[in-house]
């Protein structure tokens, strides 16, 4: 890949977004591409397409919903409402989805763990990295899989030097580089959403199989999904990149939610137990700072939809109301918007989403 200078890049990322022609009134009726996909029209699954008009126009404005990029809806296994802000190539490009990486991290836990290869949520995880944790603080050897779930290790390292000191600094021991980290609180005692813990995870997953979480995801997931166009960006000694690196379709990513609204299941495959995706989609923590929300296995819970939804930097998201069937999906440009911009909150997506899910929500 190319390398920018930084000033250089900085000019090209105001440009990008405060370019008022950035955003373009196109299409919204899906096409047929024989990708696994049943199209049809949103009156016939009950829509308004007036709403999904309001919604859509809301988009276009170049002040909200700053990085947008794709907006999707499936409703009952069909999408019926598909449009691309910048340029329609985006429907068959990869896009990096940031943190929504976690939810699939998630999924390939629970796949795991239905195939009998992961042990109880309450195992410690240095009872499956034992070799990395010899003489470290007694505390941290109480850390178990269902900390590092709910975002609770108590391990000190923020998402900002998180990249840094992992992805460039590349120490020789990853697992033992994180656990070294302080304590910001006991183990299981306090949400700090971070980046950390589902890295961790990963390494776990990767301990107990022998392969990547990238590779099992391609077989158990991505296959029967019928996903066959991603990138998973990968760490220096080749392992997954559990919190954040995946880059897939908007379809493809439509596809995973459409399977979390049907229990777990696609086109008729089971792909994760009715059990794992009810445990995991559970409210289990408040995370602070987001009272209209809770925090399950990495997926972020919606109480006032009977939802539940991803959440990545910049606005990436599919928020799922499994009673209603009901799918809807935001792809953003994650390197130019921060969550200081309009759209790049999960709760702004609730409230643009809100005609869609709200008439029929008890």
């Amino acid at each position: 890949m190319k390398k920018i200078a930084p000033l250089a890049l900085v000019a090209a990322l105001c440009g990008c977004l405060f370019d008022k022609d950035f955003k373009h009134d196109g299409p919204t009726t899906p096409e047929q591409l024989g990708d696994g996909w049943e199209i049809a029209t949103p009156q016939s699954v009950g829509l308004n397409p007036q709403s999904l008009a309001a919604i859509h126009k809301v988009l276009l404005d170049p002040e909200r919903f700053v990085g947008a990029l794709a907006f999707l809806v499936a409703k009952d296994g069909r999408l019926v409402f598909e449009t691309y802000l910048e340029k329609l190539a985006d429907r068959d490009h990869v896009h990096h989805l940031q943190s929504t990486t976690k939810s699939f991290t998630s999924l390939v836990l629970g796949i795991a763990r239905d195939q009998g290869w992961f042990p109880g949520l309450d195992t410690p995880v240095c009872n499956i990295v034992p070799e990395h944790c010899q003489g470290l603080d007694p505390r941290k050897l109480s850390i178990t899989i269902d900390d590092l779930l709910t975002m609770r290790s108590g391990l000190d390292i923020e998402n900002d030097s998180f990249s840094v000191e992992m992805w460039i600094d590349n120490p020789s021991d990853p697992i033992r580089y994180l656990l070294d980290k302080p304590l910001y609180a006991d183990p299981g005692a306090e949400f700090r959403y971070r980046d950390a813990d589902p890295q961790l995870v990963s390494y776990a997953l990767q301990q107990l199989s022998g392969r990547t979480e990238e590779s099992l995801a391609a077989e158990y997931l991505f296959a029967p999904l019928g996903i066959v166009d991603w990138y998973w960006d990968n760490g220096g000694h080749g392992e997954t990149m559990g919190a954040h690196g995946l880059h897939l379709r908007p379809r493809d990513l439509a596809k995973m939610g459409q399977m979390m609204a049907d229990g777990g299941t696609w086109n008729g495959t089971q792909v994760i137990s009715a059990d794992w995706h009810d445990l995991s989609t559970t409210w289990k923590v408040d995370p602070a700072g987001h009272p209209r929300l809770g925090y399950g296995y990495y997926w972020w819970t919606v109480p006032e939809a009977n939802g539940y939804s991803t959440w990545g930097h910049g606005g990436q998201y599919a928020f799922v109301v499994p009673a209603q069937r009901l799918v809807m999906v935001l792809v953003s440009m994650p390197d130019t918007n921060d969550d200081s911009l309009h759209g790049g909150v999960l709760e702004e997506f609730v409230d643009l989403t809100r005609p869609l899910w709200e008439a029929g929500t008890p």
